[in-house]
């Protein structure tokens, strides 16, 4: 299931959020993945400039992030 919907170039893109924590390290970093709802089935990943150490702290802050960073953040990734 989607967590947002975005639109870039004309295209209708399902955005998934996930927390992420390396070995080694105490902060959790949110990433992104971005699918087309056309029926395309690439997949992009992109980590998002945010990080704590608290993975529910971090998921609450993602909440807070506006479409239009998302849409940009998608839009920089496709070029």
């Amino acid at each position: 299931m989607a967590w947002r919907v975005v639109e870039v170039a004309e295209r209708q893109w399902s955005v998934s959020v996930a927390a992420e924590r390396r070995a080694n390290s105490q902060r959790w970093k949110l990433v992104l993945a971005f699918r087309a709802r056309d029926g395309d089935k690439r997949l992009l990943w992109t980590e998002y400039p945010m990080a704590s150490t608290s993975r529910s702290s971090l998921l609450q802050q993602a909440e807070r992030i506006p479409d239009a960073k998302l849409a940009e953040l998608l839009a920089s990734q496709l070029r």
